[in-house]
């Protein structure tokens, strides 16, 4: 056979090859004219599913095709100039499927979709800025994802035409965080819950390999008898099921963010609230640690925004950013920063329900920094002590002839072969009919807080009780929607007996600055009563106190401290304000007042002064105890 016959033979074959496995994106009807077609499709991978696109070719006439599958070519997009020349690869199958940009109408670029060699999709949107010059930053992005691209100069030429020259493509809209846009709810790695109307919704973060980790492993209905099922009767596991469903209800009922801290007496099954927690989303390993900078805790919020995050061991953050952790994540906004190019950057904002795990509270991490305590701090990180009361660690009960280490271990194995489910499944029903959802949420709200709220609690316990109310409610919904597996009523009452533990840690309903003050106020008197107080009948002759800082006067009723003001308000006061203290005092009936009115009384003391002195009276121990 000669040259010329087989090159006809070959070019038949070819010609057979690309009618039916061939998917053509445009061409060029003469020199200098254009014919693109419009259309998007599906993403990479398949025949059918691909829009036409077409692009300028530098003066030439040509078209790109799309070839998915073949026995002649390598699968991928192609540039076919007019003619029989062979045609030139550029990269494996990709489309592109819309025009982005930014609900501000900014950051516009290209949603591009491919399969990588591992099968996986990938949905890229990739700015303009990087299609400028020769698109070097572009492959290189693109290559991270696993496109493979020509390293032909004109193939890698060729990518940005076929990029920029499609037409008639849909717009979408990009997004930096997760959780709820347009009534739709994006799950990392791109998965769309809800319908998002006109205009498609698309995540844009960057590919990290600190990406957050969900998968399926199970059903759901595995998960359901071997997780959830599992630890009815077990109020705070059943809790930490709980809030993993309210993290996406923050929203519906426009809530703000906050936390739930379980700290622990011992090591003993700190990871197994949080791995519960996290099996609604995916494997125990979506669950994080503390032990990250602020700009770290950020950018995990922004991957987490709308979903529960799961953060263990708190005493691994740095104390002295313990108190800005806490408002960080509750406020739902980052730090202000610089472009390169000078002017402020966009603020990242983000809705964040966590769960924390640790053997110390906010509150002592805070302290062990040097620094003091906020009431707000502590309302935005709710401490809950861990320990059931029923020597059985984090459980209330455990099967018969189960230990309670043993269940542990058997709840911990069970989330390593079922999870990811819960999160998908609600989230569909609650897109399903949002407005009844958010009605039910309201109503169980409601009467969690008639049933457990204190009539007389303070502002502070209101926003906490707040919360532990719409963990309740995403409970229950989650129930009706038959996913748990609970009775009614389940996750109510685990939330309210976990809130009357935190109301019992804190030492009541009342406010949280003044209950700190009072708790500083007797633990000073303890520690110096009898080594810097003279007692107020001591004989002369006996040695001088050091350092004194009053006196202590006995009755029956208990002692009262008469104490110098300078020392009053330096050490006692110490870190507050000195008329915050007095306020809490004398609303207390702790601070004996002169007629009138005073805080201070004039005294005649033992030592021959007369002088004006505060004088503690035996209501300081009220409601407290004895020290």
């Amino acid at each position: 056979m000669s040259i010329d016959e087989q090159a006809e033979r070959d070019l038949k074959r070819l010609q057979e090859a690309r009618k039916s496995k061939v998917v053509e994106l445009g061409s060029r009807k003469r020199k200098g004219s254009g014919g693109a077609s419009g259309g998007s499709g599906g993403g990479a991978g398949g025949g059918s599913g691909f829009g036409g696109q077409g692009s300028p070719a530098g003066g030439e006439g040509g078209r790109f095709e799309l070839i998915v599958s073949g026995d002649h070519l390598r699968p991928g997009v192609y540039w076919r100039d007019v003619g029989e020349r062979p045609p030139l690869w550029v990269c494996s199958p990709m489309t592109v499927d819309a025009v982005t940009r930014s609900h501000k109408g900014a950051a516009w670029g290209r949603l591009l979709a491919f399969n990588d060699r591992d099968g996986r999709k990938h949905r890229v949107p990739v700015p303009m800025a990087l299609l400028q010059g020769s698109g070097e930053d572009l492959r290189v992005v693109l290559a991270e994802q696993g496109l493979d691209i020509s390293t032909d100069k004109n193939g890698r030429g060729r990518l940005l035409h076929y990029i920029t020259g499609a037409n008639g493509l849909p717009k979408a809209v990009t997004v930096s965080r997760t959780g709820w846009h347009r009534g739709v709810f994006l799950m990392p790695g791109g998965e769309v819950i809800g319908q998002s109307g006109d205009e498609e919704v698309v995540l844009d973060t960057q590919s990290s390999d600190d990406a957050v980790e969900v998968g399926t492993a199970g059903t759901l209905e595995s998960w359901r008898e071997a997780v959830s099922v599992a630890v009815i009767g077990n109020a705070r596991p059943v809790l930490a099921l709980s809030a993993a469903f309210a993290a996406p209800c923050l929203e519906l009922l426009g809530m703000e963010g906050g936390g739930l801290h379980f700290r622990f007496d011992s090591s003993s099954g700190k990871t197994t609230l949080l791995e519960l927690a996290a099996s609604v989303y995916g494997p125990p390993g979506y669950k994080r640690t503390w032990r990250a900078t602020e700009n770290g805790l950020e950018g995990m919020a922004l991957l987490h925004s709308d979903l529960l995050l799961p953060l263990d061991e708190l005493g691994q953050l740095d104390p002295k950013a313990a108190g800005a952790a806490a408002y960080l994540l509750a406020n739902g906004m980052g730090k202000g920063r610089l472009k390169a190019g000078g002017g402020l950057r966009g603020v990242a904002k983000f809705r964040v329900l966590f769960l924390s795990s640790g053997e110390l509270s906010l509150a002592q991490l805070i302290e062990e920094g040097g620094g003091r305590v906020r009431a707000g701090q502590e309302v935005r990180v709710v401490d809950v002590p861990a320990d059931s009361g029923q020597s059985m660690g984090v459980f209330d009960c455990v099967p018969e002839g189960v230990k309670p280490g043993e269940f542990a271990n058997q709840l911990k194995a069970a989330v390593a072969k079922h999870h990811g489910h819960g999160i998908t499944a609600f989230l569909r029903r609650v897109t399903e009919n949002r407005p009844l959802a958010e009605d039910s949420l309201r109503v169980c709200v409601a009467e969690f807080l008639k049933r457990a709220l204190p009539a007389d609690a303070h502002a502070q316990v209101h926003r906490v009780a707040h919360r532990f109310a719409l963990i309740a409610a995403a409970g229950e919904l989650a129930t009706a929607y038959g996913i748990t597996g609970w009775p009614e009523g389940a996750a109510q009452d685990a939330a309210a007996v976990c809130m009357q533990a935190w109301l019992g840690a804190r030492g009541g309903g009342g406010d949280a600055e003044g209950i700190a003050i009072l708790a500083q106020v007797r633990n000073f008197i303890s520690a110096h009563g009898e080594a810097r107080f003279s007692r107020w009948d001591e004989s002369e002759h006996k040695p001088r106190t050091a350092n004194r800082v009053g006196y202590s006067k006995p009755a029956e009723e208990g002692a009262s401290y008469y104490v110098d003001p300078e020392p009053f308000r330096r050490e006692v006061c110490n870190g507050f304000d000195v008329k915050r203290v007095l306020s809490v005092l004398r609303a207390g009936g702790a601070l004996r007042l002169d007629n009138a009115g005073k805080s201070t009384r004039k005294e005649r003391l033992p030592d021959g002064r007369h002088m004006r002195v505060y004088v503690l009276t035996p209501a300081l121990w009220d409601e407290g105890g004895e020290p």
